[in-house]
């Protein structure tokens, strides 16, 4: 009975071992700053009508002024309905320009710029993934050859993975 018992104790003692290395192990896993760890701005397409629906632009390409490097996040894209927006982390201003290419706009080089202005705020975010930044909008200015607004509902720009700003456009309605 007392050799059952040992038995027991240390299959119960095993079984708690491996559950503790299973944890510790998980615990030292590098895949944490896999997940959306920086503060990515998700720009949604809309319309500006009294009901504002999800629209994708036709023919666009979208780029930053001001960037070191190639800051072309989209050119000549068909069906666009929504794009992250990096912001500068050195500065707080960050500019984009949306080109149209299709139609009389595309003829004519019609584009819209917008401004963001925000305060960069750095946090830890652990040993592993290091510093992030989260974003507050101070400001939101653009041009309104097609583009009517642009918003950012929350005020600031954070690590969830969601849309956090909206660009509304004025679009043709089927009685136009």
């Amino acid at each position: 009975m007392k050799l059952e018992n040992i038995k027991r104790k240390i299959c119960s003692m095993s079984a708690s071992a491996v559950m503790l290395a299973v944890v510790a192990l998980s615990g030292c896993s590098n895949d944490e700053c896999l997940d959306n760890k920086n503060s990515l701005p998700l720009a949604g397409f809309y319309s500006s009508t009294t009901t504002p629906a999800s629209i994708s632009l036709d023919s666009i390409s979208i780029y930053g002024i001001g960037a070191p490097g190639d800051s072309v996040l989209h050119d000549s894209v068909r069906g666009l309905s929504q794009s992250y927006l990096p912001f500068r982390i050195d500065e707080g201003t960050t500019r984009y320009v949306i080109r149209y290419l299709s139609g009389l706009l595309g003829r004519y080089g019609i584009a819209d710029t917008i401004t963001f202005e925000y305060d960069p705020v750095p946090f830890f975010v652990s040993s592993a993934c290091g510093v992030s930044y989260d974003y507050k909008i101070k400001g939101i200015e653009s041009t309104h050859y097609v583009i009517d607004s642009v918003t950012c509902p929350e005020g600031e720009i954070t690590n969830a993975n969601k849309e956090n700003l909206k660009i509304y456009f004025r679009v043709a309605t089927e009685e136009e």
